[in-house]
């Protein structure tokens, strides 16, 4: 038989002020209770309650701005992913996968950024480009550049869901040092595939800017063969 652990008591304060949140609806930026309010509530210790609140603290649910109070928080999935990321494999076949999900999720990006069309998000995409191209030149591999010219796209959606969501994707990509396997003529390939991507959607050119993009990510399956598996 299972033997379940009996939640401390801060524990069940933790869980009584998410349920609070939910059932009240809070936003992101809406003030609870106060730590008093909270006390007087529960009947409780200050010490169980200050407990709570800094579990919930770390968690990413609650801020506390001295003098203010306690506000709920925003939760991003890149807080989530953090948590998570010491803990995510990759081998061949999850590889190919998230290259599969990576080129959905930029062609997609490619029809948001037209639609939504800021030239200075698009603006960016040419300055990261650039930015790889000149550390090419110097001999060095520009993966911090090739990463943010690609998130530099995903950004120009206008989207903080679709940003969030592909951040996931990125920090694959982030975490197995492909540069080691990328040489740098590669990057400068990379660089005139970029900018005619760029070129496309400064454009409206959808299809051309889609085509483009897929052209280039394609390039990445080619990098399986050269996997190492650990």
């Amino acid at each position: 038989m299972i033997v379940q652990r009996k939640q401390t008591l801060s524990e069940v304060v933790s869980e009584r002020i998410k349920s609070y949140i939910s059932e009240n609806k809070c936003q992101p930026g809406d003030r609870l209770p106060t730590e008093k309010e909270i006390i007087e509530t529960l009947g409780v210790s200050r010490t169980i309650v200050r407990e709570a609140l800094k579990t919930l603290q770390s968690q990413g649910i609650i801020e506390i701005k001295q003098g203010l109070g306690i506000f709920v928080k925003e939760i991003k999935i890149q807080s989530i992913l953090r948590k998570i990321s010491p803990f995510l494999t990759i081998d061949k076949k999850k590889f190919k996968e998230v290259i599969d999900t990576r080129i959905i999720l930029e062609l997609g990006a490619i029809s948001l950024a037209i639609e939504h069309y800021d030239t200075e998000k698009l603006e960016r995409m040419s300055f990261w480009n650039e930015a790889l191209l000149e550390k090419a030149k110097r001999g060095e591999k520009p993966k911090n550049e090739d990463l943010n010219f690609h998130r530099s796209l995903i950004k120009a959606t206008g989207n903080e869901t679709f940003v969030q969501l592909s951040s996931i994707i990125s920090e694959y990509f982030n975490m197995n040092h492909l540069e080691q396997i990328v040489e740098l003529d590669e990057y400068v390939a990379s660089y005139k595939e970029h900018k005619l991507v760029v070129d496309s959607i400064l454009a409206k050119d959808v299809e051309t800017a889609k085509q483009a993009m897929e052209t280039h990510l394609n390039h990445l399956y080619d990098l399986i063969d050269d996997w190492e598996e650990d």
